[in-house]
């Protein structure tokens, strides 16, 4: 997508501990199958006393926006962010109509369960834009031709949930430097890896059909704001423990939607041409390929991924620095006493290790619902994950242990 004198420049991207600043906000790399499945479980809680998931999905993003024009970006600007992201084409109709031909909410996102409005993430965008209420009156994957959203005189109010300040950790050890662990050799390069997945198109591809979307690793991208998912998240899991649902089961929601986005990202990207061309020529073993996806991972924005130990088979420790859960818990709430609380990475690294433990992803399995439900989420063989360190509780890093 390059520029011309009608569109902006790519935005400016800050890299640091981990994250990948635009506009001063953290960006993260997600597929459409976690956010299918992130925002199947927080419309879940619908009818719940005192909580509007919809309205959660929606507002969530506008503040951001907000923020985004304090920082000087134009309405131009953003429309152009937001195809850059992945999200799609906006386009206005007239002073009350806008549409989206082509959307990452409206139709990549694979659907689970009966269809229904999907486009909350733009109706809040759109709020942001043009500081009214939007809502979407039509949506394609109820099989309208376009996703539609109508400008209403009702009175928007959102607040900034960004309310405490948060420093990201600056001094993270090189991988395997920690003088308690054991020292782990690999044929893997790390930077090489970063180097080279950066200079893949991870942005929406706005050709003549005007996609805008982000189509690679058999995936469908966004880089979204990592803030939105932590706060849609968290108010959710708050939202259930009120009402009285266990906090194991309510965890275990979370914990899901990581699992999932680590069978359809990880699986995708390790089944990929990319994955083939730049980081399987590394690799020798199993363990190779923990390290060639956790090089990947470090790309993502997530934070900084290190292995701390690998007992093959049998545990695998893993530390994340300025993990964007932990950051965003901190920058959102008061510090908790709870240490397992950083759900998608406990998800997503579960998956890892059953991706190349137990289902062998080398062999190149079909990664389909079948295999999914059959063998890689079945309880038979299955590990399991423990948090044992938290950023949202005060400590310098997450730190997970995935274990027979």
């Amino acid at each position: 997508m390059s520029a011309s004198p009608d569109t902006p420049p790519h935005p400016q991207v800050t890299r640091t501990g981990g994250h990948n600043i635009i506009g001063g906000l953290n960006r993260i790399y997600h597929c459409n199958y976690y956010n299918a499945y992130l925002q199947m479980t927080v419309l879940l809680t619908e009818g719940m006393i005192d909580h509007e998931p919809e309205c959660l999905l929606t507002d969530s993003v506008t503040p951001l926006v907000y923020l985004l024009k304090q920082r000087g970006y134009s309405t131009k600007d953003l429309l152009f962010e937001f195809s850059y992201c992945g999200f799609g084409f906006l386009r206005k109709i007239d002073e009350k109509t806008w549409e989206t031909p082509r959307s990452h909410y409206g139709e990549a996102i694979c659907i689970q369960g009966k269809p229904h409005r999907s486009c909350y993430f733009t109706s809040g965008y759109l709020q942001g834009i043009l500081e009214k209420t939007v809502e979407e009156i039509a949506c394609k994957v109820m099989d309208a031709p376009v996703d539609k959203f109508v400008v209403q005189d009702k009175p928007l109010n959102v607040e900034n949930y960004l309310t405490r300040k948060f420093e990201l950790q600056t001094t993270i050890p090189e991988r395997f430097t920690f003088d308690e662990c054991q020292t782990f050799s690999t044929r893997v390069d790390e930077e090489k890896i970063i180097n080279n997945v950066r200079q893949l198109p991870l942005y929406g591809q706005c050709h003549s059909d005007e996609t805008c979307l982000i189509e690679v690793f058999g995936v469908v991208l966004t880089n979204h704001f990592a803030d939105y998912y932590n706060r849609i998240s968290y108010e959710t899991y708050f939202a259930l423990r009120e009402v009285g649902v266990p906090e194991e089961d309510t965890k275990e929601m979370f914990i899901q939607a990581g699992h999932v986005c680590a069978f359809n990202t990880y699986g995708g990207i390790m089944s990929s041409s990319e994955w083939y061309d730049l980081v399987a020529p590394m690799c020798e073993t199993r363990e190779d390929w923990l390290h060639g996806m956790i090089a990947v991972v470090n790309t993502l924005g997530w934070g900084v991924y290190r292995i701390e130990k690998i007992d093959v088979e049998k545990e695998f420790t893993v530390r994340v620095y300025n993990s964007y859960e932990g950051v965003g818990y901190q920058r959102m709430y008061p510090q908790t006493n709870d240490k397992n609380i950083s759900f998608l990475a406990m998800g997503g690294l579960l998956g890892l290790v059953h991706l190349l433990w137990k289902v062998d992803i080398r062999k190149k399995p079909q990664l389909n619902e079948d295999f999914y439900f059959n063998q890689f989420n079945n309880p038979e063989n299955s590990y399991s994950i423990e948090q044992t360190h938290a950023i949202a509780a005060g400590d310098e890093y997450d730190r997970f242990i995935v274990s027979k």
